[in-house]
């Protein structure tokens, strides 16, 4: 009788190891068709089953609870350093107008603004507002160095004006900040008040201590107090301080060890601009990667009138913990 050799498998017991030992037969040569293409279509399952699990076991990363706390204080950290970013901006397009209307191209004091072209009809403009080359400590008690870039479409208190901020070498509390973030005024809302949407894209901080971590974000704010009052005007500190948005949206970004993050708001996020922190609000945070989900509670400390402060609780992997903020 005639003899046709072929294989047999034989599968590795851990389903999570792509391993198989194959095993030499001697099958006779009457075995139909039929039986070789069962064992082929056998094999076919058996690896398509075992990749299955591997895959699985790869995209199901874990993440520790010093990991996930890095990763919550991270997003509130870019968070707050964009948002200011932003306030500044407002803050010297002030400024900026009352250059223009001067006829004077720049300040001699640092922050210098400078703006181009000189002119009240010709737009876009270029307003720069350079900080210098050491930290100069500002009203809301930050430091910054480096300058904030504006290509801006028209100044910042007519509707439907766009504004795009970049940064050259800029560091706030010795945070670098990258990325672009686009601002345009929508006009008064609803409640009477000025309405802005925000939007950051390629947003990269690097910490004093040199953690890189990434940050986009797509967001309305709502000026709910301090828009009728200004600093330029008359000189006074508490016209500026007294500024306060309503802030809702969408967040996400990478953790400095790798873990991508997403973020809605639950509750508004209340902030002040010479308040370093975020006042009070509910941000819900999903790692979708790891099918985890969390929260960031900005709450007042024991203090009722202290809503100014670096309290959040983070709800995480069934526990309650009260982080203080940088």
């Amino acid at each position: 009788m005639s003899i046709r050799s072929t294989y047999g498998l034989r599968s590795n017991p851990d389903a999570s190891k792509l391993s198989y030992t194959f095993i030499y037969k001697d099958l006779p040569y009457q075995k139909t068709k039929t039986n070789i293409m069962k064992k082929l279509i056998l094999l076919t399952i058996l690896i398509s089953t075992s990749l299955l699990w591997s895959c699985k076991d790869i995209e199901k990363k874990t993440i520790s609870n010093e990991e996930a706390t890095t990763l919550l204080t991270e997003s509130i950290t870019a968070y707050a350093l964009f948002s200011s970013t932003q306030q500044q901006a407002f803050r010297y397009s002030e400024e900026s107008e009352n250059l223009l209307k001067s006829a004077s191209g720049s300040n001699v004091e640092y922050p210098r603004i400078s703006v181009e072209p000189l002119d009240l009809t010709t737009w876009p403009k270029t307003i720069t507002i350079n900080y210098g080359s050491e930290n100069l400590e500002g009203i809301d008690g930050r430091m910054r160095r480096g300058s904030i870039v504006i290509s801006a479409g028209n100044f910042a208190s007519v509707d439907n004006a766009s504004w795009v901020i970049t940064f050259d070498d800029f560091y706030q509390d010795n945070y670098k900040i990258e990325g672009t973030q686009t601002v345009q005024n929508k006009g008064l809302n609803s409640n009477n008040h000025p309405e802005y949407s925000c939007k950051i894209e390629d947003g990269v901080i690097t910490s004093p201590d040199g953690r890189v971590f990434h940050f986009e974000q797509q967001t309305t704010r709502e000026w709910i107090a301090g828009s009728d009052t200004h600093l330029y005007t008359s000189g006074n500190a508490e016209d500026f301080c007294d500024d306060e948005y309503l802030i809702s949206g969408t967040h996400k970004g990478v953790s400095s060890h790798g873990y991508l993050y997403e973020m809605s708001t639950k509750q508004n996020l209340h902030t002040n601009v010479c308040c370093r922190w975020i006042m009070e609000g509910i941000l819900s945070v999903t790692l979708p990667d790891n099918d985890l989900k969390c929260e960031i509670n900005f709450h007042p400390s024991a203090e009722a009138d202290d809503l100014c402060n670096n309290q959040a609780l983070f709800k995480i992997m069934g526990e309650q913990l009260t982080i203080t903020l940088p």
